[in-house]
């Protein structure tokens, strides 16, 4: 019998199984475990990566797995899936009568897709006789495109790629006969949910919650003694680092054996529980989904993947959900060959699976058409060589323009893909510019003129001479008014020259100039004395700041401030000296 390795590959491992394919009591020889390499798997994709290579090949090496011929299972959130009731149809007939009505079922374009079905169920009788329901299931081509090439690079040929959710119900849908049964496939950031029932899968819900928190939760926590991820998962795996139960309001039907006598081990167990409340809580919504559209209830669960090998998992959802839940640990049909025994079961249902009955992505006849045609293709181009060289002596000159206009091709192509990362360099630049540019006039807009009045007061400080009084002084928005007393005009002249040379103001013009005599107060023992006079210049102007045009880089810095008080005090000893 034919024998086929079906992989799955999880974020954190990769599951392994050789064994019989599609058989209908199949035996699984052998099986595998190891981690994931980092960095490999984005929602199902692959990525080009040597170390996922290097990983799978010594998998097989050390297990002395020798079939090269191999099934990968993935989930993916980029894997359509719809139910839909098909009306009787011949076996034959149905995959013509789907892709005939695809733009109904799936209201997407779908050129980029492969497109497979699953007969869920085939109603015998009532009003849906003859009947079925039916998943349809659709990947993207990137999707195939990426198993075909690790396949390849593997040194094994792919004959099939199926979708996890099918594969789960393909290996267990034997395990429920009258009663709702839920199976839940609990992985790092993922949970798959599967409700079967008299060997049909009633429903099918995939949740983003898995046990990663969980993990983080152990790792950072001082009580347990451990710091990364992959030890906090060793740790998981030995000892019970979960109550059986979120709150102590909770129904207590399977019990906690472990007791904690340390207060830091016990609160840290109650903050990893903690951390699995969004996953209980999504099951319990398909729960209670399920049961309000079904009159018979779910009566039990069974946990797959990573959740399997976490301790008291299984009694924290018995209590919290209030339904029977155990750890999948027995398959109907399968045999595990003696010399490697059960395994840890749990592990590899998706695996046994998909060499049960996947959804066909990739079936051999595609196979064997692709290969006549890759045939036909290295014929048909054997056959063009052989007609260019037999006529080649008559069509040299116009092989050889041929010839030139291909190198030509081929450098330009070339010199293009030389300038793309320039081009790209560019764009950011000119992006950036923009950004920029637009940064930089909305600050513009904030400006007034009188954001300039600090630098104004700053140079009266600095250039007025000390025997010059300022009388008065008012500000607004754009200008200011001085009232200044001078001994004379010449230095009212030094005075107001000096002002227009302020780098802090736009221009300055004089509102009025006097020269004003003032008697001097005497006092009571002076009196009878002639009166004496104080003669004195005043003048008024009106000073304009820089308006909004003014940069916020062009205002002064000390040392501007100081080489014009320099030229100020010149300017204004030479006027007083004029």
């Amino acid at each position: 019998m034919a024998k086929v390795v079906s992989i799955e590959v999880g974020y954190s491992f990769i599951r392994i199984c050789e064994m019989d394919y599609k058989a209908k009591t199949p035996r699984v020889y052998r099986f595998a475990m190891v981690p994931t390499p980092l960095n490999v798997i984005e929602d199902g994709y692959l990525k080009k990566s040597a170390g996922l290579r290097a990983a799978i090949k010594e998998a097989l090496y050390r297990n002395k797995i020798k079939t090269k011929r191999v099934i990968f299972t993935v989930a993916s959130s980029k894997i359509i899936n719809r139910e839909v009731m098909l009306p009787p149809v011949k076996p034959n007939m149905m995959e013509s009568m789907i892709k005939a009505n695809l733009g109904d079922y799936f209201p997407i374009d779908l050129s980029h897709h492969e497109i497979s079905h699953v007969v869920l169920e085939t109603f015998r009788e009532g009003d849906n006789a003859g009947k079925s329901r039916v998943l349809l299931v659709a990947a993207e081509k990137t999707l195939i495109a990426s198993y075909e090439a690790l396949a390849a690079s593997c040194g094994l040929v792919l004959v099939d790629l199926d979708y996890v959710g099918n594969s789960i119900y393909q290996a267990v849908k034997k395990e429920a006969s009258k009663t709702a049964t839920m199976i839940l496939k609990i992985e790092e950031s993922q949970t798959i949910i599967t409700v079967v029932k008299d060997n049909n899968m009633m429903l099918q819900r995939s949740v983003n919650y898995g046990i990663d928190e969980a993990i983080h939760e152990v790792a950072a926590s001082s009580a347990f003694d451990v710091i990364e991820d992959k030890d906090a998962w060793e740790l998981i795996r030995k000892q019970n680092c979960i109550k059986v139960a979120l709150d102590s309001d909770t129904e207590i039907i399977e019990p906690d054996l472990q007791q904690d006598d340390d207060m830091e081990i016990a609160q840290a167990r109650i903050n990893v529980t903690r951390t699995l409340a969004p996953l209980i809580n999504s099951v319990s919504r398909v729960v209670d989904f399920y049961n309000s559209r079904n009159p018979e209830h779910i009566q039990q669960a069974y946990i797959m993947g990573m959740g399997g090998d976490m301790g008291n998992l299984s009694r924290l959802l018995t209590n919290e959900l209030g339904i029977p839940t155990k750890v999948f640990r027995k398959l109907e049909g399968i045999v595990w060959h003696p010399s490697v025994g059960d395994g840890d079961l749990f592990n590899y249902v998706a695996c046994i699976g998909a060499s049960m009955a996947s959804v066909s992505f990739i079936n051999g006849e595609k196979q064997q058409k692709q290969q006549k045609e890759a045939n036909n293709n290295s014929l048909a181009v054997l056959l063009g060589v052989f007609f260019v060289v037999a006529s080649g002596a008559l069509a040299a000159n116009g092989y050889t323009v041929w010839q030139e206009a291909r190198e030509e091709q081929k450098r330009l192509q070339g010199l293009e893909s030389t300038y793309i990362p320039a081009e790209q360099i560019y764009q950011k630049y000119m992006s950036m510019k923009t950004l920029y540019e637009s940064v930089l006039t909305g600050h513009l807009m904030t400006n007034r003129p009188n954001d300039n009045i600090l630098n104004f007061i700053r140079e009266l400080e600095e250039k007025l001479p000390t025997d010059v009084s300022v009388m008065e002084f008012s500000s607004n928005d754009v200008s200011a008014i001085l009232r200044v007393q001078v001994s004379d005009k010449d230095t009212a002249a030094g005075i107001i020259r000096n002002l227009r040379e302020f780098a802090s103001l736009q221009y300055v013009a004089v509102e009025s100039l006097q020269e004003v005599e003032e008697e001097i107060e005497r006092g009571e023992d002076e009196d009878g004395e002639d009166a004496e006079f104080r003669r004195f210049v005043e003048f008024t102007v009106s000073c304009a700041y820089y308006p909004n045009s003014f940069l916020p880089e062009q205002e002064l810095t000390p040392q501007d401030t100081e080489q014009s008080g320099t030229e100020t005090d010149a300017g204004q000893t030479e006027g007083q000296v004029e």
